[in-house]
């Protein structure tokens, strides 16, 4: 009997971990619960539960947390993946696959899903097995951030000769009552269709289609922040004819299809294949301007602390959108004075993006013990890059010339962007500046072997591939012609590999330690890659793989009532790079910047425990506490964006030291729920990050720009160290009634994030690569630009009532 409410607990305890969010479900439909006798009697099974249970400290935790920018581990290079059997989608998807019924797996550091290599921080994978229970369900819901409402749709049941359907839909829209220029207008509607034939065989096809529309805030700085007196500032929107208008807008419409089969190909062989497809674009809209200043309210330039007037300070201070905000009307009359070319205009970047990927997964079970999972998998990543004019802001016309070749204030040498269509006039919905594509295809074999006993258990994974990458230019650019910008570049080969191992013992049916190591080298993203992929075809020098090190130990505890998961990690990433262009003030120039050599390391330990001291009270804890540090400095490469003549040759950066950027090195949380009778629940939730630091910049910690213009040690610190952030606290609260109408039931529920109102919390910082130069007499001081910033939201609410049927 005891066994047995192991497992009816082990079952019940992703529900009630489950975060703050609305509620799926109310989980005391009646006061009494049916014996069950256990109908398999095999004893692993009995340590089965122990042993891979799902990722509690992410269950507590991933949602608590999100009130300010966390990176879990540290670890930017490697980010947990979202998967739809096996394959990588957004996370915002993650809503419409669990209302298609998928079972989210989720598995923390390395412990990995059969056929998935984990990552230094896990893994997410939505899995579709079994048939879910028919279920249908209709809410609507009122907020106050980052749209207005939201309602949502879903149905799944079965419709005759072993045929299954799912079908969702989700739509929000509105504007964000507490940032201006913010809205959402978006839809995700998705559709599964599973058939069930013979024994062990399926096939179901899933299609997921998100188009949406955001209007975004951007990052000011401090200076700004305390001139309005709005911690929400948002300097990308202004007034267009006495309406708000928003420069910066994403546009998405990228659908994905899975197809999947399962096949029974003997006594002790089965096949799962797929082949799965994300294509569409997304665009990126941002205000342009050409020979003249930047329309940007909170540039440098028309703050008080530059303009140095009374005038100015007492604009910004008294809210005046002419000054605080983009001032669209200003920049039309400005364009229909310039004579019919554009000064300023509305430029959309543009992705069109195919990715496509073919799996085949074996699996031979030898025995009662030993499972062997082999395949092979094929990927290709087509990404076609150009800006696209939007809007000429009242302007006949737009001349297709390099705009930007000196600074941000004149044109340069106005070389053609294009050589085959020279002097070509550009107007609304042309393509101009550039157009790339940067593609990405290889293959990966793989293995995997398990072993179970009653207590024991271990794997070993290996995968090895091959991966070619190219850029493919459509401009032929008159600063780089012929092949230098025109047509396919030399073609960079990668050979990644991985290799897990993971074994563990269960003392007993509750108690498991466990231990895990990684070693693998990853291929570099293809922007990476180029000096400057919007413009030639010049691959940096020496890209090498970047080399990823883990280990991890787990302890899990399972109880009648408490749960507890205790991990010590450890990560470490090599050889990273990165290619940039910005402007560089030093050199008084637009610049490329290509990095190597960046390293992270990552350690720590991570406690969660769900606790239930009564029938009706669950209480959720998670902590972490480690060191999320760059463990080497880079080396860093500075051509000139015009001609590609050096600026700064294998310079050291030092940001060996420096913690990882929005990533808190403490973290917890602690929610408590109460599910009452007659459909009443209650919950509570307190969440803290602390030592948190600003992301750092590399440039600005290299010798020509730290030592060069600091002229004593004070200002040589304010190149060099990094600003730690407050640390970051907040308390939610939620309620919810359940009303049961014969079969179905309606609940109704309401939650309040960050119940305290507090407004000074940092969600996400980064330091500048600008560097501000002021002149005294006949000298020159040199700072480094402002941190820029974005404050989490202050009180806001969610009110919601769903019906289930």
């Amino acid at each position: 009997m005891r066994l047995r409410w192991a497992f009816v607990l082990a079952g019940l305890m992703p529900a009630l971990g489950a975060p703050a969010q609305e509620p799926e479900y109310y989980p005391y439909e009646t006061e009494s619960e049916e014996r069950r006798e256990a109908l398999l009697t095999d004893s692993a099974l009995f340590y089965r539960a122990v042993q891979s249970p799902d990722d509690l400290y992410d269950a507590v935790a991933g949602y608590n947390l999100a009130f300010v920018r966390t990176a879990r581990r540290g670890m930017a290079f490697e980010p947990c993946p979202t998967t739809v059997e096996g394959f990588a989608v957004p996370v915002r998807h993650a809503a419409a696959l669990r209302a298609l019924g998928a079972s989210e797996v989720r598995r923390a550091g390395l412990e990995q899903a059969p056929g998935l290599h984990g990552t230094a921080n896990g893994v997410r994978d939505f899995r579709f097995e079994g048939e879910p229970l028919p279920a249908g369900r209709l809410s609507a819901g009122l907020t106050d951030r980052n749209y207005r409402g939201v309602v949502r749709f879903s149905w799944r049941g079965a419709v005759g000769r072993g045929w299954h359907l799912a079908a969702t839909a989700d739509a929000r829209t509105g504007r964000d009552l507490h940032v201006g220029g913010v809205f959402t207008h978006a839809l995700t509607a998705a559709f599964r269709a599973a058939k069930r034939f013979g024994d062990g065989h399926g096939v179901s096809l899933l299609l997921v289609v998100p188009p949406s529309m955001r209007g975004l805030r951007a990052a000011s700085t401090d200076e700004a922040f305390t001139l309005t007196g709005d911690r929400l500032y948002n300097p990308s929107w202004g007034y267009q004819d006495g309406k708000v208008r928003n420069a910066r807008i994403r546009r998405e419409f990228r659908p994905v299809a899975v197809l999947a089969g399962t096949f029974r190909l003997g006594e002790t062989t089965d096949l799962e294949a797929r082949a799965a497809a994300e294509a569409g674009r997304s665009e990126y809209s941002t205000l342009g301007w050409y020979d003249a200043r930047t329309p940007m309210p909170d540039n440098y330039r028309y703050l008080p602390s530059y303009a140095g007037d009374a005038a100015t300070e007492e604009a910004w201070r008294s809210r005046d959108p002419r000054y605080t905000q983009v001032d669209w009307d200003a920049l039309h009359a400005r364009n229909r004075m310039a004579g019919g070319e554009a000064l300023y205009a509305l430029e959309g970047r543009v992705e069109r993006l195919c990715r496509l990927r073919l799996d085949a997964l074996f699996a031979t079970r030898f025995d009662e013990h030993i499972v062997l999972r082999y395949g092979a998998a094929a990927h290709y990543r087509s990404s076609r890059n150009f800006k696209r004019m939007r809007d000429l802001l009242g302007a006949d016309f737009l001349t297709d010339i390099d705009q930007f070749l000196i600074d941000d204030d004149t044109y340069g040498n106005r070389l053609q962007n294009d050589l085959r269509h020279p002097g070509r006039r550009i107007v609304a919905g042309d393509r101009f500046g550039y157009d790339y594509a940067l593609v990405t295809a290889g293959a990966d074999v793989r293995v995997q072997a398990e072993y179970r006993s009653d207590r024991f258990r271990a794997d070993f994974g290996a995968s090895a591939g091959s991966a070619a990458i190219f850029r493919s230019g459509h401009y032929e650019k008159e600063l780089f012609p012929g092949a230098r910008s025109y047509g396919r570049s030399s073609v960079l080969r990668f050979a990644p590999y991985a290799f897990t191992l993971s074994a563990g013992w269960a003392f007993t049916p509750r108690t498991y330690l466990g231990a895990s190591v990684m070693i693998a080298a990853r291929t570099p993203d293809a922007d990476d890659l180029f000096w400057q992929p919007q413009y030639n075809n010049r691959a940096t020098d020496d890209p090498v793989l970047r080399k990823v090190r883990g280990a991890e130990a787990v302890f899990n505890r399972t109880g009648r009532t408490a749960d507890l998961r205790v991990a010590l990690f450890l990560a470490d990433t090599r050889d990273g790079c990165a290619a940039v262009r910005y402007y560089d003030d030093a050199e008084g120039a637009f610049c490329d910047m290509s990095v190597r050599g960046i390293g992270l390391r990552s350690y720590g330990a991570e406690v969660a425990a769900v606790v239930r001291p009564a029938r009706r009270w669950t209480l959720s804890l998670a902590a972490s506490a480690g060191c999320c540090e760059y463990s080497a400095d880079p080396r860093l490469t500075i051509v000139t964006d015009a001609d590609n003549r050096p600026v700064d040759t294998d310079a050291r950066s030092r940001m060996g030291g420096c913690r990882a950027g929005n990533a808190p090195q403490v973290a917890g949380c602690a929610e408590a729920a109460y599910f009452g009778p007659r459909g009443w629940g209650f919950r509570a939730s307190a969440s803290y990050a602390g030592l948190r630091y600003v992301e750092p910049a590399l440039l600005r910690r290299t010798g020509r720009i730290a030592r060069q213009a600091a002229a004593s040690p004070e200002a040589f610190a304010r190149f060099t160290e990094q600003e730690r952030l407050r640390d970051a606290f907040t308390l939610d609260v939620s309620a919810h009634k359940t009303f049961y109408v014969r079969e179905s039931r309606i609940t109704v529920w309401c939650g309040v994030r960050n119940l305290l109102g507090s407004d000074d919390t940092v969600y996400a910082a980064y330091e500048s690569l600008r560097v501000r130069r002021t002149r005294a007499g006949d000298f020159y001081a040199y700072a480094p630009f402002e941190t820029r910033r974005t404050y989490a939201y202050p009180r806001s609410f969610h009110l919601s009532v769903s019906w289930r049927f």
